[in-house]
């Protein structure tokens, strides 16, 4: 039975670059992202190293049971606005069930209590139906559209703006916690 206090958010160490880069360039992963192109390794490091040096942008590990299974990425973090982007994804596949959830939980929690965000937004491809009704489920609301703005498979897709405030996440997370927990009363592993 998998519980909420089975996972973590971790700073990425040297122990776990290549696994990202290989999660960057997983089949199930590159075809939701803005660019898809296979990530040449030295790419890899240069994104890496941009992140270590650049105070608007972090990266977590989602931790389950000291393993890691995915990756957040908080960019365009503005102190000033406290709003931020962000992005992830479920890097190991055979993550128990409800683990992009509770990833989701970790990563809104730390965004909103311990760096004081507003607000969070992500930009959501609009084919990526499971991304956009995840992103619902966490009290993301949309914004607005960006039309036909990225060409993926040889056709120019819309990307749907959303954002979710700190009002709004401490409102839903009671709601999503309680759900994980309602879940968890039974043995839901993959």
């Amino acid at each position: 039975m998998t519980s909420i206090n089975d996972y973590k958010l971790e700073n990425l160490s040297q122990g776990e670059i290549n696994l990202v880069l290989e999660w960057r360039n997983a089949d199930h992963i590159r075809p939701f992202m803005n660019h898809d192109d296979l990530i040449p390794l030295e790419d890899h490091y240069r994104w890496l190293e941009a992140v270590e040096k650049d105070a608007s942008k972090l990266v977590k590990l989602c931790f389950y049971k000291e393993k890691p299974i995915g990756l957040v990425n908080f960019s365009q973090i503005d102190p000033k606005n406290k709003t931020c982007e962000w992005g992830f994804y479920i890097g190991d596949k055979t993550s128990p069930r409800g683990s992009g959830k509770i990833m989701g939980i970790l990563a809104l929690d730390y965004i909103f209590k311990e760096r004081k965000m507003r607000k969070c937004c992500a930009q959501i491809l609009d084919f990526n139906r499971k991304s956009l009704s995840y992103h619902q489920k966490l009290g993301f609301a949309e914004e607005g559209r960006l039309v036909k703005q990225i060409l993926k498979n040889n056709k120019y897709v819309d990307v749907v703006l959303m954002g979710v405030f700190n009002e709004q996440w401490e409102k839903q997370s009671e709601f999503l916690k309680e759900e994980v927990l309602r879940a968890n009363e039974g043995n839901h592993d993959r």
